[in-house]
């Protein structure tokens, strides 16, 4: 994928599987002159003439003179993806219509894409920076709006800016520590060591703050996940398949229905989670309702969040509070369900005396009617930790990648600066100072592609699918 980029590429680029309307993409020096081979409008102007960055609608030939509605998007270089002349053909969205418009293209000459092979040609292009690509990977791996920010905010954040900046002052220092080694023999000295020393110990504190304050990459990657725990016939499946607005669950007034632990993503007021829900805990002499009982004890020790589901309707025991004093560790959030079957000033009463516990906040709610639903997703976004809602709007995110290449960078700088404690005149040690400098140089250039290895990037754009 890395040797050759001046060839003709092409793949499906809409995600797989059945849909309104599917993707093919072409790129490449003839990308043009294969989709006139192939795309039939009325414009008496041939396609090889038109102006890119336009749409044109017609058919397009995919089996001898069988032909489907198409449009077909023209982009010409450099104003395109990958800054080569681009087509997309956007037609019916049926894998085995698709699969037949890609093999009139590759009959045609093109060659089939690789994975990331588009987005790769974009970065050797100069359409963008690696961190760019990396975010580019995010947003199609992302499965949840609080992901899809999260890769937004690292493809649109400067970083790659940062590192530039930080590489100009970088390759100042360098040529005047390297000139020194020139003029050895004249009696000028281009930095003093506690010039030297100063200038690393600024650049090294800028570098070390971004560290401490940026946020993980990958901690938007995993989702948190809240336990519904409690009593049987509580309603916690019921509850299940209304936070998550599908029937995930099945539903039974028959005790131990629940057997697995079931999850479903929700989406809360500012962020999302996953919503497991484990069988109820009760006394029991059937032993795979017990099986299933400790698998909801031992996933409530591994959430981030348990939410108590009671049954407000009859009059709470003691025994269903004692499932959360087994977690005294564990934020905690009680439902407290079945709140449309009994009167509003019994409710109230028993609500009352359940806030005496202190165990947690607690929201009347009803998976019949949906009372107080919004109220619960809210006290679940607050138990979960604000930090996590909007946290990747607001810090810098870095991905294990760029972290580790900004560590390098900082250890460099550190022990370039102890060289230069040592030393009357930078001369003395120029050159192993000069060494380091330029291994801090390339760490830093690992984050935009400036220096770069056949393994970082087939590691960097193995993660794409074809098409992308």
């Amino acid at each position: 994928m890395f040797d050759i980029l001046d060839d003709t590429i092409v793949a499906v680029s809409s995600p797989p599987g059945h849909g309104a309307r599917g993707i093919v993409r072409i790129s490449g020096p003839e990308a043009i002159t294969i989709a006139a081979a192939l795309f039939i409008d009325d414009a008496p102007t041939p396609l090889r003439e038109r102006k890119g960055f336009r749409r044109y609608a017609g058919e397009v030939r995919i089996d001898g003179d069988a032909t489907i509605p198409a449009e077909l998007y023209l982009f010409r270089a450099p104003r395109s993806y990958t800054r080569q002349d681009l087509v997309e053909f956007h037609t019916i969205g049926t894998p085995p219509v698709l699969a037949m418009l890609l093999e009139r293209t590759l009959a045609q000459g093109a060659r089939g894409a690789e994975p990331g092979e588009f987005t790769a040609r974009a970065f050797f292009n100069g359409a963008m920076s690696l961190d760019q690509a990396e975010a580019v990977a995010a947003l199609i791996r992302a499965r949840s709006d609080a992901q899809l920010r999260s890769a937004r905010h690292l493809r649109d954040q400067p970083l790659a800016h940062q590192a530039e900046e930080w590489m100009r002052q970088l390759a100042e220092l360098v040529a005047l520590v390297e000139a020194d080694i020139d003029f050895a023999e004249e009696p000028i000295e281009f930095i003093t060591p506690a010039q030297l020393r100063d200038k690393l110990s600024s650049l090294r504190a800028e570098l070390d703050v971004l560290i401490r304050g940026a946020d993980s990459v990958e901690r938007f990657d995993v989702l948190p996940t809240v336990l519904l725990i409690g009593p049987v016939n509580a309603g916690k499946s019921s509850l299940l398949n209304v936070l998550s607005g599908m029937d995930r669950a099945i539903c039974s007034a028959v005790e131990g229905t629940t057997r697995d632990i079931l999850t479903a993503p929700v989406a809360l007021p500012g962020m999302d989670c996953l919503v497991a829900d484990g069988a109820g805990l009760t006394y029991t002499d059937d032993e795979l309702i017990q099986l299933a009982q400790s698998m909801t004890r031992e996933t409530a020790a591994r959430v981030d969040l348990l939410c108590l589901v009671i049954d407000i309707s009859t009059q709470p025991g003691s025994e269903a509070l004692e499932i959360l004093r087994h977690h005294p560790e564990q934020p905690a959030v009680i439902a407290a369900n079945k709140s449309d079957l009994v009167e509003a000033s019994v409710c109230r009463e028993r609500l009352t005396r359940l806030r005496r516990a202190d165990l947690g906040p607690i929201i009347a709610t009803s998976a019949r009617t949906s009372t107080g639903i919004d109220a619960l997703k809210s006290a679940i976004q607050a138990g979960l930790g604000d930090d996590r809602a909007g946290g990747e709007d607001r810090a810098v995110l870095l991905s294990t990648r760029q972290r580790s290449a900004i560590r390098s960078a900082s250890a460099a700088l550190e022990r370039a600066g102890e060289q230069a404690r040592h030393i009357d005149e930078t001369i003395d040690r120029a050159d192993i100072i000069a060494f380091e400098l330029r291994e801090a140089l390339d760490a830093l250039g690992v984050i935009c592609g400036r220096v770069t290895t056949e393994d970082l990037l087939a590691q960097v754009f193995g993660q794409f699918c074809i098409g992308k």
